[in-house]
């Protein structure tokens, strides 16, 4: 794995917690980017710089932690966990473009509608005493300011633990979209990360808390010389198209006259080729005579 990579007004999504946290004095967001209020939201597509969400507070501080109960106890999101071998813990990465919704419609030329979205993370794969770990992540789009945003949450342990990804349980969770539940590929666990989306996981983020969400998934820890969790192949059970380029009329034209040429061209080949050979044989079968000399 490579390093680095809704709830809003008072929505709440997870399965495992409502949050309603205050901001992490340890501040490991970044970078440093001009910041909004539910009030005064953006006028471009930025990601997490609402300081005053009624849901999760300071969006900066939107990577957090927790335990999973085995009894349906909802343990809430944290900045600092520590971690024991034989639970498991979900990661929560939320995202919220902060463009206010005015700017998703044609007048103004969907302005505040980000683009090439993807969510990256990274885990410390052991976690031990006195050195601690982490969990990063981080969002990217080619159309914000700045175009990507990042954050950290920290662990700590009695032993050494080692961290598992839990496989396949890598989803989208943003209410009642099409995406809600969409499972997510491990290339999440990329520099590069992989595509969220509202209606596809095609990256298209409108701005608006409606449109927020979050990403989660699930590690197993273990200790000192305990086998690891079977390492089986991962299956996403979702019907969702991931990272699938959109197709347009356009490009169903240029593909209908790609095709046609191959045909075309292959039939032209054929009846050259054939009319060439017929030739042959008839200059085989008429030999030239030669005229005898007088």
């Amino acid at each position: 794995m490579n390093k680095k990579y809704k709830i809003a007004g008072g929505i709440a999504i997870s399965t495992l917690a409502v949050i309603a946290l205050p901001a992490s004095s340890a501040m490991a967001w970044g970078p440093e980017r001009k910041l909004f209020t539910n009030n005064e939201p953006a006028t471009y597509p930025v990601f997490n710089s609402i300081t005053d969400n009624a849901g999760v507070g300071d969006e900066r501080d939107f990577v957090r932690i927790a335990e999973i109960s085995t009894d349906g106890h909802k343990n809430t999101y944290v900045n600092n966990l520590k971690v024991e071998p034989g639970k498991s813990y979900e990661v929560w990465i939320f995202y919220h473009n902060n463009a206010s919704a005015t700017f998703n419609d044609e007048t103004h030329d969907y302005s505040g509608v980000a683009r090439s979205v993807r969510v990256s993370s990274w885990f410390s794969p052991v976690v031990k005493p006195g050195e601690g770990g982490e969990v990063d992540g981080k969002i990217t789009a080619s159309n914000t300011n700045p175009e990507k945003v990042w954050d950290e949450a920290y662990l700590t342990s009695d032993e050494n633990v080692y961290l598992h990804y839990h496989l396949a349980s890598a989803k989208v969770l943003n209410d009642n979209w099409p995406t809600n539940g969409a499972g997510l590929a491990t290339s999440l666990f990329t520099d590069k990360g992989t595509f969220i989306g509202i209606d596809k996981l095609n990256g298209v983020i409108p701005g608006c808390a409606e449109y927020s969400g979050m990403v989660v998934y699930t590690l197993d820890a273990t200790g000192e010389g305990e086998p690891a969790p079977p390492d089986t192949e991962e299956v996403v059970t979702t019907s969702t198209p991931s990272e699938m380029p959109e197709t347009g009329p356009a490009e169903i034209i240029i593909a209908s006259v790609i095709v046609a040429a191959i045909i075309g061209g292959g039939f032209y080949w054929y009846k050259t080729h054939n009319a060439v050979k017929n030739t042959k044989r008839k200059v085989t079968k008429k030999k030239p005579v030669a005229k005898k000399r007088k």
